[in-house]
């Protein structure tokens, strides 16, 4: 057993690599050059020749790659081109709210994947499963982003149980009263705009 797990370990290395390479060679096959897309208006030949020296898109492109790599084990994933702050810090700050949504996601398919399959497997053929195969290849055949602000839409705007735009603070408790249009209530509840 410890050595199926050493063996399927030591795969996940060429996979990271080969996914590194793939990433690296869209980003230099997207059309424009990025020196000229960070300056902006202000691009100058010569700025733009400074911006290259300094971020290295001068040199060849397997030396690129390979500081691009040596960058990456060392934890730097660069600087923003829009705040022009470090990545990794920004990455950090905002995964625990990933891990929120994950979580989430997981604990709400579990709780009714599992007995709605179990309904389903029980009475084969009858109207709940028939609903619950639709329900399912509806949900699998949507795209994410469109069912994401559609449930956004419903549960945040339209039926006002969840916030919409930031993460309630922690120990925050959503307001159920006045999502219901009760006005004795607070009209909000606590929230932050930190991710």
């Amino acid at each position: 057993m410890r050595g199926y797990v050493v063996r399927r370990a030591l795969t996940v290395i060429p996979v990271l690599l080969g996914v590194s390479v793939l990433v690296f060679s869209f980003i230099h096959l997207i059309p424009g050059d990025p020196a000229v897309t960070m300056l902006g208006e202000r691009a100058t030949p010569e700025k733009v020749a400074a911006v290259k020296r300094e971020l290295g898109l001068d040199r060849p492109i397997h030396e690129q790659y390979l500081i691009y790599l040596g960058n990456v084990l060392r934890g730097d994933l660069g600087i923003s081109i829009v705040r022009g702050d470090p990545v990794l810090p920004d990455l950090l700050r905002r995964f625990p709210a990933t891990v929120e949504l994950a979580m989430a996601a997981i604990i709400l398919a579990l709780c009714f994947g599992i007995p709605i399959g179990i309904i389903s497997a029980v009475w084969r053929n009858s109207l709940l499963d028939s609903l619950s195969r639709v329900w399912a290849l509806t949900g699998v055949s949507m795209p994410i982003f469109w069912l994401g602000l559609m449930l956004a839409w419903g549960f945040g705007v339209q039926l006002r149980w969840l916030p919409t735009g930031f993460r309630l603070e922690p120990g925050a408790r959503a307001c159920w009263r006045c999502s219901r249009g009760n006005t004795s209530g607070p009209r909000r509840p606590r929230a932050s705009r930190k991710y």
